[in-house]
This record gives structure tokens, C-alpha cells and sequence, in this order.
């Protein structure tokens, strides 16, 4: 007998994910998927980019049709930039054998797309600047990221990368009704929050990226850690609201925040 597909299978999309990153976003590229569906775009921001999984995923599903990603962090710029200008990096990275000699002699004499793309998958819980894995080859995965290498590089053409303040690019687009955003801050919005020890750029004006979000003409969401300052600023702006369920890279389970407009501006 054949098991019946449940209705919302036929929307789930391929979640187009290269480099693990702190605070990665692949467990809600879904959701994020079923948002922008909802409220259509033809261009798509993510002002704090980090591994992109979010836009590419939903680049590469056609649920918009061009991408910008802006990304402050030197190491993830050049990672991503790396994926839309190096037609070899998908190769080099399948022929690579990831040996601790190996890993070690690309982080010692490499600086570009290629040494940031390896440190991404051997580095402890996802952090770049932490120590290596004990398996080493554990999160290898080239069956998953060489495909999705590819697929990033036949889009390259739709896809902008902006080494820059995530908060100015998204100054410049607010007025833009075919523009939309997906943000994903570094979760410092409270002094206790994970993102001060997590990322080397981790202070953000909260406040003013609320703002900017509460004048936005275009479709946006927001992911935030479940923190009381993000709830208090959701609730001044009058912003929608929900708990989500993620995985960190510690393999913890966690809420965080899902935050859109609760009704349209105008």
C-alpha cells in the first residue's frame, strides 16, 4: 500500500548549506521558506549573512529571484565570496582527504575561500577560532556540500556579497517594496546572551534594527535570541511573535525568537 505524502512535503525545499557557522539558521530554512512564500519578493537582503543557508536555500527554490548578502566578518566574506568567484573550489574540495596533516597544512599556509571553507567543517562546535574536532572528518559531508558548492556557483549572477554593516546596506533598501529581509543578528541583545562569546563582530544596536525593520516596505523576518530585551522591543513595535525550536552546534535543544510584522504599514 502506498503511504500517502502529507501536504507539506511538497513545499520542503533543499537546504542549500556549505560551511557550518555559529547560529546557522538550516533547521528554519522552512519556515523561512514558507514566509517568503507567503509575502513575496523579488530580491531577498540577509544583512548578517554567516553561512547565507537561508537565502541561497531559498534562491535555489526560486522563491526569490536575487540575492544580497552582506556580511561584516572578514573570514565568512571571503568564504562566500569565494563560493561565487572560485569555479574550482567545489573540485578542490572533493579530492581533498581531511587528515589532521592535511587540515593543519591548509590553516598554516592558506588564507582564502578554500582554508575558511575547511576550518568551517573541522573546527570544535562550529566555531572558527576554536580548537580542531577530535574526528576530524566527522562533518566532512562532501556529498552535501559538493553539490551545493555547484549549485551556488550557477547562481553566482543573481547573488551580490557586501563585505560591510549589515545595518547601512538595509538603510538602503527600506523604501524598496520588492526587497525583502531576512535577519538574523548576533544574538547580544541582552548581556548575558550566547552571541558576545560566539562571534568576533557581535556588537549591534539592537534598538535601531528594530527600527529600521519597523519602516521596511518590503516583506522581512527576523530570528532573536528569546531574550527579554528582543521581547520588549517586539512588543513596542507591535511586531508578531513566536518561539521557535533550534539545534545548536552543541546538539542542545533551544527556543529562540521568530519576530515579522503583526500588520502592514500601510
Amino acid at each position: 500500500m502506498r503511504r500517502k505524502t502529507r501536504p507539506e512535503s511538497r513545499d520542503k525545499i533543499i537546504p542549500i548549506s556549505v560551511s557550518l557557522y555559529p547560529g546557522r539558521k538550516h533547521d528554519f530554512v522552512q519556515s523561512a521558506a514558507r514566509h517568503f512564500r507567503a509575502h513575496p519578493c523579488n530580491t531577498l537582503l540577509e544583512p548578517f549573512a554567516g553561512s547565507a543557508v537561508v537565502g541561497l536555500s531559498l534562491l535555489y527554490a526560486q522563491i526569490v529571484k536575487r540575492l544580497i548578502l552582506v556580511e561584516k566578518d572578514e573570514a565568512a566574506f571571503c568564504l562566500l565570496d569565494g563560493m561565487l568567484t572560485d569555479p574550482y573550489l567545489a573540485d578542490r574540495f572533493a579530492a581533498f582527504e581531511p587528515t589532521l596533516e592535511n587540515v593543519l597544512n591548509v590553516l598554516e599556509h592558506e588564507s582564502g575561500a578554500f582554508h575558511f571553507l575547511v576550518r568551517s567543517r573541522v573546527s570544535n562546535r562550529a566555531k572558527w577560532w576554536g580548537g580542531l574536532r577530535t574526528d576530524i572528518a566527522s562533518r566532512w559531508c562532501p556529498d552535501v556540500v559538493v553539490p551545493n558548492l555547484h549549485r551556488v556557483y550557477e547562481m553566482r549572477d543573481r547573488i551580490a556579497v557586501i563585505h560591510g554593516d549589515g545595518l547601512e546596506v538595509m538603510r538602503a533598501h527600506v523604501t524598496d517594496e520588492k526587497v525583502g529581509c531576512f535577519a538574523d543578528p548576533p544574538y547580544t541583545a541582552d548581556s548575558t546572551s550566547k552571541g558576545h562569546t560566539i562571534y568576533r563582530h557581535h556588537k549591534l544596536d539592537h534598538k535601531r534594527l528594530f527600527s529600521i525593520l519597523a519602516n521596511w516596505r518590503g516583506p522581512w523576518l527576523m530570528t532573536q535570541d528569546n531574550s527579554r530585551l528582543a521581547r520588549r522591543l517586539a512588543l513596542c513595535h507591535r511586531f508578531h511573535t513566536r518561539r521557535i525550536r533550534m539545534n545548536t552546534s552543541d546538539n542542545i535543544i533551544k527556543h529562540e525568537l521568530a519576530i515579522w510584522r503583526k500588520r502592514p504599514m500601510f
